[in-house]
Protein backbone atom coordinates (compact mmCIF):
# COMPACT_ATOMS: atom_id res chain seq x y z
CA UNK A 1 0.00 0.00 0.00
CA UNK A 2 0.62 3.57 -0.49
CA UNK A 3 1.29 5.91 2.07
CA UNK A 4 -1.01 9.19 1.74
CA UNK A 5 0.72 12.15 1.28
CA UNK A 6 -0.75 15.10 4.13
CA UNK A 7 -2.39 18.41 2.36
CA UNK A 8 0.02 20.80 4.16
CA UNK A 9 -2.22 24.00 5.16
CA UNK A 10 -0.63 27.08 4.71
CA UNK A 11 -2.28 30.06 7.14
CA UNK A 12 -0.57 32.66 5.45
CA UNK A 13 -1.81 31.89 1.54
CA UNK A 14 -4.85 31.39 2.39
CA UNK A 15 -5.63 34.85 4.19
CA UNK A 16 -3.56 36.64 1.09
CA UNK A 17 -6.19 34.99 -1.35
CA UNK A 18 -8.72 36.27 0.68
CA UNK A 19 -7.64 40.11 0.70
CA UNK A 20 -7.30 39.59 -2.86
CA UNK A 21 -10.50 38.52 -3.07
CA UNK A 22 -11.74 41.34 -0.68
CA UNK A 23 -10.11 44.04 -2.39
CA UNK A 24 -11.22 43.09 -6.15
CA UNK A 25 -15.07 42.83 -4.32
CA UNK A 26 -14.12 46.68 -3.19
CA UNK A 27 -13.21 47.76 -6.39
CA UNK A 28 -16.09 46.31 -8.46
CA UNK A 29 -18.20 47.81 -6.09
CA UNK A 30 -16.92 51.02 -6.25
CA UNK A 31 -16.87 50.85 -10.11
CA UNK A 32 -20.36 49.77 -10.04
CA UNK A 33 -21.51 52.65 -7.24
CA UNK A 34 -19.23 55.16 -9.73
CA UNK A 35 -21.04 53.81 -13.14
CA UNK A 36 -25.00 54.33 -11.06
CA UNK A 37 -23.71 58.31 -10.15
CA UNK A 38 -22.37 58.67 -13.65
CA UNK A 39 -25.95 57.61 -15.36
CA UNK A 40 -27.32 60.01 -12.58
CA UNK A 41 -25.54 62.27 -13.39
CA UNK A 42 -26.28 62.39 -17.31
CA UNK A 43 -30.18 61.87 -16.41
CA UNK A 44 -30.05 65.12 -14.67
CA UNK A 45 -28.29 66.84 -17.37
CA UNK A 46 -30.44 66.00 -20.07
CA UNK A 47 -33.42 66.14 -18.44
CA UNK A 48 -33.12 69.00 -15.65
CA UNK A 49 -33.17 72.51 -16.18
CA UNK A 50 -29.58 72.61 -15.59
CA UNK A 51 -28.56 72.26 -19.46
CA UNK A 52 -31.00 74.91 -20.77
CA UNK A 53 -29.39 77.75 -21.70
CA UNK A 54 -30.26 80.64 -19.53
CA UNK A 55 -27.73 83.02 -19.79
CA UNK A 56 -25.39 84.76 -22.67
CA UNK A 57 -22.37 86.94 -22.41
CA UNK A 58 -21.53 89.15 -24.94
CA UNK A 59 -18.33 90.67 -26.39
CA UNK A 60 -16.78 92.74 -28.98
CA UNK A 61 -20.46 94.54 -30.17
CA UNK A 62 -20.55 98.62 -30.27
CA UNK A 63 -23.53 99.03 -33.22
CA UNK A 64 -25.64 96.11 -32.83
CA UNK A 65 -27.77 95.43 -29.73
CA UNK A 66 -27.30 93.10 -27.24
CA UNK A 67 -31.30 92.27 -27.92
CA UNK A 68 -30.43 91.92 -31.66
CA UNK A 69 -27.56 89.48 -31.06
CA UNK A 70 -29.80 87.27 -28.23
CA UNK A 71 -32.93 87.40 -30.91
CA UNK A 72 -30.36 85.85 -33.30
CA UNK A 73 -29.14 83.14 -31.08
CA UNK A 74 -32.54 81.88 -30.95
CA UNK A 75 -32.89 81.10 -27.40
CA UNK A 76 -35.47 81.77 -26.63
CA UNK A 77 -37.61 78.78 -25.60
CA UNK A 78 -33.97 77.42 -23.71
CA UNK A 79 -32.80 74.62 -25.33
CA UNK A 80 -30.19 72.08 -24.39
CA UNK A 81 -26.80 73.09 -24.31
CA UNK A 82 -25.91 69.55 -25.90
CA UNK A 83 -28.34 69.87 -28.79
CA UNK A 84 -27.63 73.19 -29.44
CA UNK A 85 -25.66 74.03 -32.72
CA UNK A 86 -22.82 77.04 -32.53
CA UNK A 87 -22.18 76.60 -36.08
CA UNK A 88 -25.63 77.75 -37.05
CA UNK A 89 -26.09 80.30 -34.60
CA UNK A 90 -22.53 81.68 -35.88
CA UNK A 91 -23.63 82.00 -39.51
CA UNK A 92 -27.02 83.65 -38.30
CA UNK A 93 -25.36 86.52 -36.57
CA UNK A 94 -22.84 87.05 -39.61
CA UNK A 95 -25.79 87.80 -41.70
CA UNK A 96 -26.00 90.40 -40.25
CA UNK A 97 -25.24 93.79 -42.08
CA UNK A 98 -22.73 94.99 -39.39
CA UNK A 99 -21.27 91.66 -37.88
CA UNK A 100 -18.42 90.73 -39.89
CA UNK A 101 -17.65 87.33 -37.68
CA UNK A 102 -19.12 86.13 -34.72
CA UNK A 103 -18.06 83.16 -32.50
CA UNK A 104 -20.35 80.77 -30.31
CA UNK A 105 -18.76 79.24 -27.44
CA UNK A 106 -20.81 76.89 -25.43
CA UNK A 107 -20.52 76.46 -21.19
CA UNK A 108 -20.76 72.95 -19.81
CA UNK A 109 -24.06 73.94 -18.38
CA UNK A 110 -26.64 76.80 -18.92
CA UNK A 111 -24.55 79.90 -20.43
CA UNK A 112 -22.73 80.61 -23.85
CA UNK A 113 -20.83 82.98 -24.77
CA UNK A 114 -20.63 85.30 -28.40
CA UNK A 115 -17.30 87.13 -29.44
CA UNK A 116 -18.23 89.74 -32.36
CA UNK A 117 -16.42 91.25 -34.39
CA UNK A 118 -17.83 94.35 -36.26
CA UNK A 119 -17.30 95.90 -39.17
CA UNK A 120 -16.33 99.34 -38.90
CA UNK A 121 -18.74 102.46 -39.48
CA UNK A 122 -16.45 104.95 -41.12
CA UNK A 123 -18.52 107.35 -41.76
CA UNK A 124 -22.57 108.93 -42.59
CA UNK A 125 -24.45 110.25 -45.16
CA UNK A 126 -27.22 111.36 -46.28
CA UNK A 127 -29.86 109.47 -48.41
CA UNK A 128 -33.68 110.25 -49.51
CA UNK A 129 -33.58 112.11 -46.29
CA UNK A 130 -31.84 109.99 -44.10
CA UNK A 131 -28.73 109.87 -42.44
CA UNK A 132 -27.79 106.31 -42.62
CA UNK A 133 -23.90 104.98 -41.87
CA UNK A 134 -21.77 103.44 -44.44
CA UNK A 135 -19.85 100.57 -43.44
CA UNK A 136 -15.45 100.57 -44.55
CA UNK A 137 -16.88 98.23 -47.31
CA UNK A 138 -18.64 101.05 -48.90
CA UNK A 139 -22.48 99.67 -47.92
CA UNK A 140 -24.80 101.95 -47.24
CA UNK A 141 -26.89 100.56 -44.35
CA UNK A 142 -30.16 101.79 -45.59
CA UNK A 143 -32.28 100.00 -43.24
CA UNK A 144 -30.23 100.59 -39.94
CA UNK A 145 -32.54 101.74 -37.01
CA UNK A 146 -29.58 101.57 -34.41
CA UNK A 147 -28.23 105.00 -32.93
CA UNK A 148 -25.36 106.75 -35.39
CA UNK A 149 -22.32 106.86 -33.73
CA UNK A 150 -20.20 110.25 -32.77
CA UNK A 151 -17.11 109.14 -33.81
CA UNK A 152 -17.96 108.63 -37.95
CA UNK A 153 -17.55 111.78 -40.14
CA UNK A 154 -20.32 113.11 -42.44
CA UNK A 155 -20.11 113.19 -45.79
CA UNK A 156 -21.37 115.51 -48.01
CA UNK A 157 -21.27 116.02 -51.76
CA UNK A 158 -19.11 112.19 -52.45
CA UNK A 159 -20.33 109.98 -55.40
CA UNK A 160 -19.39 107.08 -57.27
CA UNK A 161 -15.44 106.45 -57.00
CA UNK A 162 -15.10 109.61 -54.65
CA UNK A 163 -16.85 108.54 -52.60
CA UNK A 164 -14.89 104.67 -52.41
CA UNK A 165 -12.01 106.17 -52.12
CA UNK A 166 -13.11 108.51 -49.48
CA UNK A 167 -14.30 105.47 -47.27
CA UNK A 168 -11.09 103.41 -48.23
CA UNK A 169 -8.93 106.37 -46.87
CA UNK A 170 -11.42 106.83 -43.44
CA UNK A 171 -11.48 102.67 -43.16
CA UNK A 172 -7.47 102.63 -42.56
CA UNK A 173 -7.72 105.92 -39.88
CA UNK A 174 -7.48 104.53 -36.59
CA UNK A 175 -10.17 105.21 -34.56
CA UNK A 176 -8.98 108.26 -32.93
CA UNK A 177 -8.12 109.91 -35.85
CA UNK A 178 -11.34 109.18 -37.31
CA UNK A 179 -13.52 110.80 -34.76
CA UNK A 180 -12.06 113.83 -34.49
CA UNK A 181 -13.32 114.09 -37.82
CA UNK A 182 -17.37 116.09 -37.70
CA UNK A 183 -17.41 116.63 -41.69
CA UNK A 184 -15.83 116.05 -44.78
CA UNK A 185 -16.77 117.62 -48.12
CA UNK A 186 -16.29 117.08 -51.64
CA UNK A 187 -14.22 120.01 -53.14
CA UNK A 188 -12.79 119.22 -55.93
CA UNK A 189 -11.05 122.34 -58.29
CA UNK A 190 -9.70 122.64 -61.76
CA UNK A 191 -6.76 120.96 -61.08
CA UNK A 192 -7.50 119.16 -58.16
CA UNK A 193 -10.50 116.48 -58.37
CA UNK A 194 -9.17 115.12 -55.06
CA UNK A 195 -9.75 118.39 -52.85
CA UNK A 196 -11.26 118.06 -49.81
CA UNK A 197 -12.26 119.47 -47.06
CA UNK A 198 -12.44 118.35 -43.21
CA UNK A 199 -14.13 120.64 -40.52
CA UNK A 200 -13.01 119.24 -37.30
CA UNK A 201 -14.70 119.13 -33.96
CA UNK A 202 -12.22 121.20 -32.62
CA UNK A 203 -13.40 123.98 -34.66
CA UNK A 204 -10.61 123.97 -37.08
CA UNK A 205 -10.79 123.54 -40.27
CA UNK A 206 -8.18 121.55 -42.95
CA UNK A 207 -7.92 121.33 -46.72
CA UNK A 208 -6.87 117.96 -47.68
CA UNK A 209 -6.20 115.59 -50.50
CA UNK A 210 -8.17 112.24 -50.69
CA UNK A 211 -5.51 110.05 -51.89
CA UNK A 212 -3.04 111.29 -48.98
CA UNK A 213 -5.50 112.36 -45.93
CA UNK A 214 -4.92 109.02 -44.48
CA UNK A 215 -1.38 109.63 -43.34
CA UNK A 216 -1.33 113.05 -43.11
CA UNK A 217 -3.96 113.40 -40.55
CA UNK A 218 -2.49 111.34 -37.94
CA UNK A 219 -0.27 114.26 -37.21
CA UNK A 220 -3.03 116.69 -36.43
CA UNK A 221 -3.18 116.45 -32.88
CA UNK A 222 0.54 117.76 -32.59
CA UNK A 223 -0.38 120.65 -35.80
CA UNK A 224 -3.73 121.72 -33.77
CA UNK A 225 -1.43 122.13 -30.37
CA UNK A 226 0.99 124.51 -32.29
CA UNK A 227 -1.47 127.15 -33.52
CA UNK A 228 -1.72 129.89 -31.15
CA UNK A 229 -5.23 130.51 -29.02
CA UNK A 230 -6.29 132.64 -26.90
CA UNK A 231 -7.97 132.07 -23.18
CA UNK A 232 -10.63 130.56 -24.21
CA UNK A 233 -9.42 128.38 -26.58
CA UNK A 234 -10.32 130.15 -29.75
CA UNK A 235 -7.41 130.49 -32.47
CA UNK A 236 -5.69 133.95 -32.09
CA UNK A 237 -5.42 134.36 -36.23
CA UNK A 238 -8.79 132.46 -38.14
CA UNK A 239 -7.84 130.04 -40.66
CA UNK A 240 -7.14 126.75 -41.90
CA UNK A 241 -4.30 124.42 -42.12
CA UNK A 242 -3.64 123.12 -45.71
CA UNK A 243 -2.47 119.71 -45.94
CA UNK A 244 -3.32 119.46 -49.70
CA UNK A 245 0.14 120.04 -50.70
CA UNK A 246 2.80 120.07 -47.31
CA UNK A 247 1.50 121.28 -43.93
CA UNK A 248 0.45 124.81 -43.45
CA UNK A 249 -1.32 127.67 -41.67
CA UNK A 250 -3.43 129.69 -43.96
CA UNK A 251 -5.52 132.74 -42.07
CA UNK A 252 -8.96 133.71 -43.46
CA UNK A 253 -8.81 137.13 -44.80
CA UNK A 254 -12.08 139.83 -46.09
CA UNK A 255 -14.35 136.78 -44.45
CA UNK A 256 -17.28 138.12 -42.49
CA UNK A 257 -17.66 135.86 -39.18
CA UNK A 258 -21.74 136.67 -39.40
CA UNK A 259 -21.45 135.50 -43.13
CA UNK A 260 -19.77 131.64 -42.34
CA UNK A 261 -17.92 130.17 -39.95
CA UNK A 262 -15.56 128.33 -42.45
CA UNK A 263 -13.72 128.87 -46.02
CA UNK A 264 -15.72 127.44 -48.70
CA UNK A 265 -13.35 126.21 -51.60
CA UNK A 266 -13.69 129.66 -53.55
CA UNK A 267 -12.33 131.46 -50.00
CA UNK A 268 -9.91 128.70 -50.16
CA UNK A 269 -8.27 129.95 -53.04
CA UNK A 270 -8.50 133.90 -52.31
CA UNK A 271 -7.21 133.12 -48.37
CA UNK A 272 -4.15 134.98 -47.83
CA UNK A 273 -0.64 133.23 -46.99
CA UNK A 274 0.67 136.12 -44.81
CA UNK A 275 1.16 134.65 -41.24
CA UNK A 276 4.77 133.48 -41.38
CA UNK A 277 4.83 132.52 -38.18
CA UNK A 278 1.65 130.71 -37.47
CA UNK A 279 2.88 128.24 -40.65
CA UNK A 280 6.73 127.87 -39.58
CA UNK A 281 4.98 127.01 -36.36
CA UNK A 282 3.07 124.52 -37.79
CA UNK A 283 5.84 123.48 -40.22
CA UNK A 284 7.83 122.59 -37.35
CA UNK A 285 5.58 120.47 -35.71
CA UNK A 286 5.15 118.23 -38.61
CA UNK A 287 8.79 117.95 -39.64
CA UNK A 288 9.34 117.24 -35.64
CA UNK A 289 6.68 114.03 -35.47
CA UNK A 290 8.71 113.18 -38.34
CA UNK A 291 11.93 112.88 -36.85
CA UNK A 292 9.83 110.83 -34.03
CA UNK A 293 8.66 108.46 -36.60
CA UNK A 294 12.02 107.93 -37.89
Amino acid sequence: MSEEIPQIQNEYLKEKRKKQLRKRRRIQRNVIALLILLVIFILLYMFTPVSKITSVTVKGNHNVSESEIKKALNIEKQPRTYAYSSRKAEKRLESHDLIQSAQVKKGLFNHITVEIDEYKIVGISAQKNKDVPILETGKALTQFRGTLPNDAPFLSGFKGSTKREMVKALSKMDNQTRAQISEIVYAPQKNESHLIQLFMKDGIEVLGNINSINQKLKYYPSMSKALERDETGELKKSGYIDLSVGATFIPYENVKNDEMNSASAKDVQKSSVSTNEAKEALQKALNKIKEEEK
